[in-house]
């Protein structure tokens, strides 16, 4: 019985918070709280920031819907939201931020562009594609009415676009986007500027999803090679591109190559970050894959304990990351027929995820598949089939018809 690969995320679109512009004047109470606000935020201090960006909220709308600061402080708090994944508070925010830019600004004002991509990242981050869609959809157009097909702010809307598609498997409608993305980038700066190498690696990454390695493989080498002049062998703007084409070196099973490049993602990752930052926790989490499928186990365990570790002490040991080491620590000893030592940490991933997540939630569903594998091999069929068919209701529950939304790149 098999137990599904490790628990991976990427994430593709993001909130765009709107800047404030600097003032050496001494500041209103709305730029106090607006300003305080963002930077407890950037600090981690979520209850603080809220209790500012909330008051600037207020402050915000003695000056009327005709104002500017409004929306923008609708956005902030919006932006604090969708950090923690609070989604449902963060939507009516944006919906009404962009029900205000579009009675504040022109029809083709790039802020507008702004608003609506924020409301998509925000659907995009649910998959509520068809939401998402429409919304990037009309970004894009604004932009291109504002600034010109050619602007290299145009980028933002094709990456988004395509993301929409890579999410569900749409690659050949991904790729217009993608291509068109990089060349525009290379028209506005070049062919060897550090602005390439994000479009170089998202065109990658999608011929990688298509299995078209031959594609993929020059575009990342590209990238490395650009910001290795740049900025030299141990920026940590390499660890993007290094991981990318290890996994590709993984999938095609030349171990060594994989080996190398994984390893000096780790390397530069501390030496940038220190050693305990959890930004080291991908790399370790790849260089440990790496080794479970040599057949390395002590060394794949000696990496996952460490990320464990890292991840305990900085999230807390209910955090869903957390839930995500549990889980792939488990497949681990799943290997290896440990099946006393996955057993408790399987329990503790889909404790975590039920209570962090909701008991309906895909991520449960995941973990629920994975324990049910388990108890399979240990002859608790019964046990098994109840989880398999939560897994089942979940997955029907999640299914929602998708609307139809025309798109060209």
């Amino acid at each position: 019985m098999r137990m599904d690969r490790w628990v991976k995320a990427i994430s593709l679109c993001g909130l765009l918070g709107l800047g404030l512009v600097a003032c050496e004047d001494a500041k209103t109470p709305w730029e106090m709280h607006a300003d305080t606000g963002e930077i407890r935020m950037q600090q981690g201090r979520f209850q603080e920031a809220e209790t500012e960006l909330q008051a600037a909220l207020e402050e915000a709308e003695k000056f009327g819907e005709q104002d500017k600061r409004l929306p923008k402080s609708l956005t902030k708090l919006a932006v604090l939201y969708d950090v923690q994944g609070q989604y449902d508070k963060a939507e009516p925010l944006l919906n009404r931020a962009v029900d205000l830019h579009r009675k504040i600004i022109k029809p083709n004002d790039p802020e507008l562009a702004i608003s609506l991509s924020n409301l998509g990242a925000l659907y995009h981050a649910q998959q509520k594609f068809d939401k998402a869609m429409p919304l990037f959809l009309e970004a894009l157009q604004v932009r291109e009415a504002a600034l010109g097909k050619d602007h290299i702010d145009v980028v933002v809307d094709l990456k988004n676009l395509a993301g929409v598609h890579a999410a569900q498997q749409e690659y050949d409608q991904a790729l217009p986007y993608l291509t068109r993305a990089l060349a525009n980038a290379e028209k506005n700066v070049g062919k060897d500027d550090p602005v390439l190498v994000e479009s170089l690696n998202n065109l990658a990454l999608l011929y990688r999803a298509q299995k078209q390695y031959d594609q993929a493989v020059p575009l990342l080498e590209r990238a490395i090679k650009i910001n290795e002049e740049a900025f030299g062998p141990e920026s940590p703007g390499l660890i993007g591109s290094l991981n990318n084409l290890a996994l590709i070196h993984l999938t095609q099973e030349a171990y060594s190559d994989s080996e190398m490049l994984l390893k000096r993602v780790v390397s530069i990752t501390e030496l940038s970050f220190g050693p305990d930052n959890p930004r080291l926790v991908p790399g370790l989490t790849n260089l440990a894959d790496l080794y479970r499928i040599m057949n390395q186990f002590d060394k794949a365990s000696s990496l996952l304990e460490r990320a464990l570790k890292i991840n305990e002490e900085k999230f807390g040991p209910e955090d869903t990351k957390v839930a995500n080491l549990l889980n792939n620590l488990a497949l681990l000893h799943f290997n290896q027929e440990h099946y006393d030592k996955a057993d408790p940490l399987l329990q503790r991933a889909l404790a975590i995820n039920e209570k962090a997540l909701g008991k309906d939630h895909p991520m449960v569903a995941q973990t629920l598949k994975n324990y049910a594998a388990l108890l399979r091999e240990t002859n608790r069929v019964a046990q098994a089939e109840e989880l398999e068919a939560r897994v089942k209701a979940i997955q029907e529950k999640q299914k929602q018809p998708k609307e139809n939304v025309k798109s060209e790149p």
